[in-house]
């Protein structure tokens, strides 16, 4: 994993493991798969952006978009 999505990662991480899937004893993986964690939708899709946009060779040489 590239070095600029790591902050996206940790932050999703810390957002999961708060939920209570996680704390019920659920997989992360099982967890990111079910609907009930909307409190962790923001960290999600930012993370999902950042790991989309080392895709899309548009963004790599212009950056990520700050909003």
């Amino acid at each position: 994993m590239s070095s600029d999505c790591k902050e996206h990662a940790r932050a999703l991480l810390a957002c999961m493991q708060e939920s209570k899937c996680m704390q019920g004893g659920g997989k992360l993986r099982e967890c990111l798969k079910t609907d009930e964690v909307h409190q962790c939708e923001l960290q999600r899709r930012s993370y999902f952006e950042c790991r989309r946009g080392q895709l899309d060779m548009r963004t790599r040489i212009r950056g990520p978009r700050s909003y």
